[in-house]
């Protein structure tokens, strides 16, 4: 993770200036443009995670798609195809989709070349858009191609990824009494390691159960229910493994769901079942304890049937390992360089904002910083 480490850190520069007394900062818009950019860097190194354009459209994609779907659902479906080129917010998909081939293809352009003309001592680089190029065959194997794919990785990783790091500051600044056991152990790990290498991260054991218990509270996606069998109740679940049913299915009760309906499984009940977990939030509740056998509790990553969060078995999120690894080095950065509160006189956390099966941290909340005057270890 060395190339993603300094590209956090280069962001970290240049989007968060000095600030010796505290400044207003909407840190949800911040965390997403770092997340951007370690990702591109992750994804076609240092030339893609530091281009602007390119870091725009990574960010924004999402957002515009997601809106473009809700314009195109007030239309029957019949007519959908053709309105679309009337819809401004299609517009805008079209638009990141030239900027993603006018970014993408003379990167991947330029690969073949350099491999033409160095022939067998030419070296492909080490990044998630060489991958890409080396795994595909066929039709997909074309620039074009995978100037599609860089913004399909874009809208499943960037959003959720920097979703994370907001919730984790939003129950720090509620929390503030975690904010210096997590300092010690970042300065301790790095004093030990040097930086961030992967023995680095397995340290950090209280900043990894703070993660997990943050992100047991706060899910990525909601299903609210009005209505249950003809009976009016209000509850809500995080829903994993969404499927739509297409055709009638009848399961091997003999209960038939219908088609058209949406499924899922219920992670959030499950991951609040005190059958597995109870008691309020703990962050350091999968902290092993001192002289007990075990040497490492849950980790964020992990993945069973009391943990859903990434999903499970073969569905599980590939990328939840770098995923994990890219928070880790986003928040220590962020604590160890600067101290932070709620602006105002807010004291606990905001409500997430929650429509249809999404839900994330209130973006418009503004979060007090300053540097702190010893905050030049990670430098």
């Amino acid at each position: 993770m060395p190339d993603v480490q300094d590209e956090i850190y280069h962001a970290f520069d240049a989007l968060m200036q000095p600030c010796q007394d505290w400044k207003p900062v909407h840190i949800a818009d911040t965390f997403t443009t770092i997340i951007s950019r370690a990702s591109n860097r992750m994804l076609g190194g240092k030339t893609l995670g530091r281009n602007t354009e390119w870091t725009s459209t990574s960010v924004s994609f999402t957002d515009d798609t997601w809106l473009a779907a809700q314009r195109l659902k007030q239309f029957r479906p019949s007519i959908r195809p053709l309105i679309q080129h009337w819809i401004p917010e299609m517009a805008k998909v079209r638009h990141h989709g030239n900027v993603a081939r006018r970014v993408i293809v003379p990167i991947v352009e330029e690969r073949l070349e350099q491999q033409r003309v160095l022939g067998d001592k030419w070296r492909p680089p080490l990044d998630l858009l060489q991958m890409l190029w080396d795994g595909a065959y066929g039709k997909d194997k074309t620039p074009e191609f995978m100037a599609y794919t860089a913004l399909a990785i874009s809208f499943a990783a960037i959003r959720t990824s920097s979703s994370v790091p907001v919730h984790l500051l939003y129950d720090l600044c509620a929390r503030p009494d975690y904010i210096q056991p997590l300092r010690d152990e970042i300065e301790s790990v790095l004093a030990e390691e040097g930086s961030f290498i992967k023995i680095a991260f397995n340290k950090l054991v209280k900043l990894d159960s703070f993660m997990k218990e943050s992100q047991r509270y706060n899910p990525l996606s909601f299903c609210k229910f009005t209505q249950f069998w003809r009976r009016p109740v209000l509850s809500q679940m995080v829903v994993t493994f969404g499927r739509l049913i297409h055709h009638d299915l009848r399961l091997h009760d003999g209960i038939i769901i219908p088609a058209s309906t949406l499924v899922g499984v219920a992670a959030y009940a499950v991951a609040q079942d005190p059958q597995f977990l109870s008691g309020p939030f703990s962050g350091f509740r999968f902290v092993p304890q001192p002289g007990s056998q075990q040497v490492q509790g849950p980790q964020f990553v992990t993945t069973n049937a009391s943990n859903l969060s990434w999903g499970n078995g073969k569905h599980a999120c590939l990328g939840r390992f770098f995923a994990a690894n890219e928070i880790k080095i986003l928040i220590a950065y962020f604590l160890v360089h600067f101290d932070f509160k709620f602006g105002g006189e807010r004291m606990e956390r905001p409500k997430n904002l929650d429509f249809e099966l999404q839900s994330m941290a209130d973006p418009s909340v503004e979060i007090l910083v300053k540097r702190r005057e010893r905050g030049d270890r990670m430098s």
